[in-house]
């Protein structure tokens, strides 16, 4: 099986507007860092879904103290976890073989 050609980190920054992050050399030259859903040959409706997760996660900071705790309780967090998750598998599949999507969201959601 090739190699893919690019890599992308899978993950939520609260405020960054972004879930996918350039994961090699290639990635980064083509994309930048940050790599926004409109450079990537996705569907409308994928990239809007993306936009709606990136907005939700930012639900779950107090704003006024984003080092705090979590706004969200046990179940929101669920519900964003499985919603993440289906997106990515849904990011995977409509990239295809030359986009390896690294899935990170350990570091972004609870245990």
């Amino acid at each position: 099986m090739p190699m893919a050609r690019y890599a992308l980190r899978y993950f939520f920054d609260p405020g960054s507007g972004i879930c996918l992050w350039s994961g090699c050399p290639a990635s980064r030259e083509r994309f930048g860092y940050p790599v926004a859903a409109r450079q990537l040959p996705l569907p409308r409706a994928t990239r809007e879904r993306i936009a709606q997760l990136v907005d939700w996660y930012d639900t779950s900071v107090d704003w006024e103290y984003p080092a705090g705790p979590s706004l969200w309780d046990r179940a929101e967090h669920e519900r964003f976890a499985r919603a993440a998750r289906h997106l990515l598998s849904i990011l995977r599949v409509q990239l295809g073989p030359d986009f390896d999507i690294r899935d990170e969201l350990a570091g972004t959601l609870p245990p």
